[in-house]
């Protein structure tokens, strides 16, 4: 079974990928307002978003690693199987 990630864009759409966004924006706009400092929101909310969504990634790519593998097994086991 092939996984298909999602892109940024579709990702944002589902409820977590909501919720990291509001979260990122609350972050954003709180080192604005209150703390008058924007590294410290570009900071915690890039962390927020671009890592939660690399590791989505990278765990998109272990996943058609083993299906690949799995793909792999399962023909040199039919292969001995025919022989």
């Amino acid at each position: 079974m092939v996984h298909d990630p999602l892109s940024p864009s579709e990702a944002v759409r589902t409820p977590v990928g909501a919720v990291a966004g509001i979260s990122s924006a609350f972050i954003l706009l709180y080192s604005l307002v209150i703390m008058s400092q924007i590294l410290i929101g570009l900071a915690f909310a890039g962390v927020l978003t671009a890592g939660a969504y690399l590791c989505y990634r990278v765990l998109a790519v272990l996943d058609s690693i083993a299906d690949a593998a799995q793909r792999v097994a399962a023909v040199r086991e039919h292969e001995a199987s025919v022989e």
